[in-house]
């Protein structure tokens, strides 16, 4: 900007040594400052879109972060937030358990003690054999090899401590190229040989094995489950309704014995005073009590129905945020390919959970491929519905009213119909007599049921403004 205001300046000066009547001089430095005021601006917009959008994209990526910096047990990503103090022996209960210990191990730690494993072993024992050597007098200028002499060395052509390393790593691994062998010279020698042979296949096959179950498994398979970013809160059958959607990124590898749990953890303080954490158990639909997996081909809605059972029936969309508790949604499950559970875990917070909103619809056919598509680009879209700001015990409170006046109305019908059906047959049973006309009015038994009839009509829109009434009170 400053530059601009400098090139109109000279353009300024050099237009005012041109022109010489004061107010044409004027009329162009107006212009001018118009201009630079119109290009500032432009250039401010511009910069104001650059920045809306760099907002738009950090918010996007810290969005996650952000949600588990909030107080939570679980994260959103599954990791735990807890962590252990004042563990006695801790090291020597975790040394009791090394394979475990190590297999909870980064994978940094796991290859540097790979690494250290092989290269202990080989400069251990080559240290041994330098020494062996070295008291059997085999490093002797006078016994080294190429002197001529006749001496026999325990280890042939070795003239020192790398010729004996080289020799532990050949023995270890059994290479064998043929120049540094033992002879019979030294017994010591030859047992430990022996020893490094049974010790480097237990080193081998304790480390390969580490490595392997460390490969095989399936921690990242949970990388792929995604939980939607927020729960909703709607109506579906005239019950409310907690949904939340999960789907699986892969379509080529199954979760056979898919189980999904869902639990609500929050602080109490009982009557004595004491606090502590409370873990409730919550029915979610479909469940896997009934039956042993479900079928997850394509992303499912975990429904959870707020009934009479639900630690959510008195929350309305009022208190929904005051609410402090953390709802855990966890799912287990095999891995088709490796044969092994992997579990998957994320955690809603009530600010997380959007009250009056629906899921976007995910499955759509497609006739020309004859197969389902699922759009993940809308799993996380929701929109919003007209639903009661009540809760779920104020809703069934309001639908047993309701309940209650339409079958009030329909005893009161089905009473008026039997005393027409009574009157009825009395008449017929009666002789007949001519009917009397007076003025426009004729009495017959058709007049009478028309009566009857207009009368149960005044009473059922009676009964149904009392039910209306009712619930409206309610």
């Amino acid at each position: 900007k400053l530059i601009l205001l400098d090139s109109l300046l000279q353009e300024t000066l050099f237009t005012q040594r041109r022109m010489s009547d004061t107010d044409s001089d004027q009329d162009v430095i107006a212009n001018l400052v118009n201009q630079a005021k119109k290009e500032a601006s432009i250039h401010s917009f511009e910069n104001d879109i650059g920045i809306e959008e760099e907002s738009f994209y950090e918010s996007m990526h810290k969005k996650v972060k952000k949600m588990n910096k909030k107080k939570r047990v679980v994260s959103k990503d599954g990791l735990t937030n807890v962590s252990y103090k004042n563990i006695s022996k801790k090291r020597r209960r975790y040394i009791s358990d090394l394979y475990t210990t190590l297999l909870d191990s980064s994978w940094s730690y796991c290859i540097l003690m790979f690494t250290t494993s092989f290269y202990g072993s080989w400069l251990l024992f080559g240290g041994i054999y330098f020494l062996i050597c070295y008291l059997h007098g085999d490093l002797m200028e006078d016994h080294l090899p190429g002197s001529g002499s006749d001496w026999v060395p325990c280890i042939l052509e070795t003239d020192g401590f790398a010729a004996c390393f080289l020799f532990s790593l050949e023995t270890q691994h059994t290479i064998g190229y043929g120049t540094r062998q033992t002879s019979t010279e030294c017994p010591d020698a030859m047992f430990v040989v022996t020893v490094q042979a049974v010790l480097g296949c237990i080193i081998q096959a304790f480390m390969l094995g580490l490595v392997f179950s460390k490969m095989s498994q399936p921690r990242n398979r949970s990388k792929t489950i995604i939980f939607s970013n927020q729960a909703v809160i709607t109506i579906r059958n005239k019950k409310l309704c907690l949904i939340i959607r999960i789907g699986d990124l892969r379509d080529d590898n199954f979760i056979l014995g898919t189980q999904i749990s869902a639990k609500l953890l929050r602080r109490r303080i009982s009557l004595e005073g004491e606090v502590y954490q409370e873990m409730h158990n919550i029915t979610i639909n479909p469940e896997t009590t009934s039956e042993s997996c479900i079928f997850f081909v394509w992303p499912l809605d975990i429904v959870h129905v707020i009934d009479e059972k639900s630690p959510l029936y008195d929350m309305t969309e009022a208190n929904l945020t005051r609410e402090h508790f953390e709802l855990l949604l966890v799912m287990e499950g095999t891995n088709e390919t490796s044969n092994k559970t992997f579990q998957a875990r994320t955690s809603y917070l009530p600010n997380e959970i959007l009250w009056g909103h629906r899921f976007e619809q995910l499955q759509l056919y497609r006739q020309d491929n004859n197969k389902f598509e699922i759009n993940f680009s809308a799993f996380h879209s929701t929109y919003e519905v007209d639903i009661p700001p009540h809760s779920a015990r104020q809703l069934d409170q309001a639908e047993r009213t309701r309940e209650s006046g339409r079958k009030q109305m329909e005893n009161s019908i089905r009473e008026m119909m039997e005393k027409d059906r009574v009157n009825i047959n009395n008449h017929s049973k009666t002789p007949k007599r001519p009917s009397f006309i007076m003025g426009e009015d004729r009495l017959t038994i058709a007049s009478v049921s028309r009566a009857n009839s207009n009368a149960k009509m005044k009473m059922s829109n009676n009964c149904l403004f009392d039910s209306s009434a009712s619930t409206a009170t309610a």
